[in-house]
């Protein structure tokens, strides 16, 4: 025993030292007996045995059976045992193998009894007995097509139910949040970008919030999103309001300014024209807080003044730190306004930050306020298929909320889509109460974030007047009278700096980020030339040759040259293709076997990485042309 523990153990240590070390330490508090039931070993453990006892092996082939099998693939395998799903996922598996054990009992035991050395050290497998290192291992191998399989034996979920069923929350809300990550990822930095760009000439006159650090120092800030329990604060915060400092996100300003109520700071931040939000109010005494990247029609409005808030954790807005020398440390963003809004009240130096409306779920069937932008909608609970569904109870208000379409079909279609990605993403999280209340993924995302934020500036005290929808930790549950009621008027609104850009400076930065992008053109020229002559050559031998294998090989290089090498010393060539190259790396992926289909396929894809590159990459340049000459 003591040599297969070993061997085990001297496996680990390539993969995962730390857990190595600490099973080296480990005494066992339990042990999991071994015991013989139909011909075959199982694990007797507190009482229960962890496999199925008429053929574990076949139960494990079975499982994963079921579960897609690709190269992309991320198998999650809960639980050793005695390592016949981990054993059978590590030889099968044609993706990535996560082996999650949050018991050392077992695993001890088990790394005592069986060899697993083979497997460990597959350079595809993972072991862990921490979420926290799964949750890293998923990101790093996760795109928008291979969200993580949860495998795992029945005995294993019923040995925990509710611990199982908290991970299973846990990790809905983890992937929920790479999801949103990767979603940038995939799908906004080219387009971000050009925003970016496009604002410049607004950017230049704008200030960073960080200039107003501690303004506010020792006040409170009572920040406002659209949940349904807004309406029944709005009464408070209009008694309170002089003794405030009042942030709202963009979905509550109608709301708010339905009662008479101005807030001192506006939140929007999204990349999509939301202007909506906020279009036919008077905004001339409201600061407004943004992103370099946001939709640059939100800048059109008239504002009091206008404030940047430049998340350090959204790459693309390196770009405007490179062209503008402005420091970026103090910002982070979550994906959702929210947090954003907190940070800002952290920044300006508020104490206690009080958050109204952020129910972070479906509330008496309310999805939002009944003044806020997206009134409309409703959850119900539908008799007919005994779940719970979200609707619009006017269709056609709902379609004009949702952005400036000219076109009543593409309304109507961004409605429907809308609609069925809620209901498609609906599920329940923890309410305050106790109880589990619907709400949809990307909300139950947002939880974790929010009470991180408690966690990483412990020095505020912070507090949720939702008092119905999600559990906040680090935040407590308590009235907004109650919160409030402590407070003193707010003499001095001030917000004086001498903060002021070098606007030569980011000319000529931008005319250095025009020039490095340049020599991308050369290499894509290659790679289209390549791309063409190994499709001449296909169509001409009808087989994969050897000289297509070598073209094919060329061509390779060539896309590694411009979308990694280049990309590596250039990010702003990064940002470009980002989406592309990750779409391109999954069908490489994907490809096992050279055949006439498979070859012309990837030749395809590598040449419309190329055509795509190319004509981003002179619109940039064009754009910074353009720009140049408006500041």
């Amino acid at each position: 025993m003591d040599n297969v523990f070993n061997k085990n153990i001297e496996a680990l240590k390539h993969k995962n030292s730390a857990l190595a070390d600490k099973l080296l330490k480990y005494v066992l508090t339990e042990v999991p007996q071994l015991v013989t039931e139909n011909n075959a070993y199982n694990f007797l453990y507190k009482g229960k045995l962890l496999h199925n006892p008429k053929s574990p092996l076949g139960e494990a082939i079975e499982i994963f059976s079921m579960a897609e099998n690709t190269p992309v693939a991320i198998h999650l395998v809960y639980g050793m045992g005695l390592g016949y799903l981990f054993q059978v996922t590590a030889a099968k598996s044609a993706g990535t193998v996560i082996l999650y054990e949050p018991d050392l009992n077992i695993l001890r035991t088990a790394f005592a009894l069986v060899d697993f050395t083979s497997y460990i050290l597959k350079n595809n497998v993972f072991l862990t007995d921490n979420f926290s290192e799964v949750c890293e291992y998923i990101y790093q191998k996760s795109n928008m097509k291979n969200t993580p399989l949860l495998l795992s034996t029945t005995e294993y979920r019923e040995m925990n139910q509710d611990g199982f069923n908290d991970m299973v929350r846990e990790l809905q809300e983890v992937v929920g949040r790479f999801s949103l990550d990767l979603k940038y990822t995939q799908e906004k930095f080219y387009p971000l970008l050009l925003h970016i760009i496009n604002n410049i000439p607004k950017i230049i006159n704008e200030i960073p919030i960080a200039e107003l650090k501690d303004k506010y120092k020792g006040k409170t800030a009572v920040v406002v999103s659209a949940g349904p329990t807004l309406d029944k604060n709005i009464e408070t915060i209009k008694k309170y309001r002089d003794n405030i400092v009042l942030i709202t996100v963009g979905t509550a300003m109608k709301a708010l300014d339905k009662n008479g109520i101005t807030p001192d700071f506006l939140c929007i931040i999204e990349a999509n024209d939301c202007s909506k939000q906020i279009a036919g109010l008077d905004l001339t005494n409201i600061n407004f807080v943004t992103e370099p990247y946001a939709n640059p029609n939100l800048r059109k409005f008239e504002f009091k003044k206008t404030y940047s808030h430049i998340s350090s954790n959204l790459p693309v807005n390196s770009f405007w730190c490179d062209l503008s020398g402005v420091k970026n440390n103090e910002y982070e963003s979550k994906g959702t306004v929210s947090y954003t809004a907190l940070n800002v009240a952290r920044i300006l130096g508020c104490s206690k930050i009080v958050l109204v409306g952020q129910d972070l779920a479906y509330i008496e069937g309310q999805c939002y306020s009944k003044d806020s932008a997206y009134k409309d909608l409703v959850c119900s609970y539908n008799e007919e298929t005994k779940k719970w569904e979200i609707t619009a109870k006017d269709f056609e208000n709902f379609c004009m909320s949702l952005g400036n379409y000219d076109d009543p079909e593409i309304r109507k279609n961004k409605a429907i889509e809308r609609i069925q990605s809620l209901n498609s993403a609906l599920y329940y999280v923890k309410g305050i109460n106790g109880d589990m209340i619907p709400t949809e993924s990307v909300y139950a995302a947002f939880i974790r974030p929010l009470s991180e934020f408690t966690e990483r500036y412990p020095d505020r005290e912070y507090i949720n007047t939702s008092l119905v929808g999600a559990q906040i930790d680090g935040f407590k549950n308590i009235p907004l009278e109650e919160a409030l009621k402590d407070t003193e008027i707010i003499e001095n609104r001030e917000l004086n700096t001498d903060f002021k850009y070098d606007v030569q400076s980011i000319k000529e930065n931008l005319f250095k980020a025009k020039e490095s992008l340049k020599p991308s053109l050369l290499i894509i020229e290659e790679i289209k030339k390549i791309s063409k002559n190994l499709k001449n050559d296909i169509n001409r031998y009808k087989n994969v040759t050897q000289e297509i294998l070598k073209s094919l090989k060329r061509l390779s290089t060539g896309y590694m040259a411009l979308g990694y090498d280049f990309a590596s010393k250039n990010p702003l060539f990064d940002y470009i293709t980002l989406s592309e190259k990750i779409d391109l790396d999954y069908e490489m992926k994907m490809t096992q076997e050279f055949t006439v289909e498979s070859v012309t396929n990837i030749a395809d894809k590598i040449a419309k990485y190329a055509n795509v590159a190319e004509e981003r990459t002179n619109t940039i340049l064009s754009e910074i042309d353009r720009i140049s000459g408006e500041i």
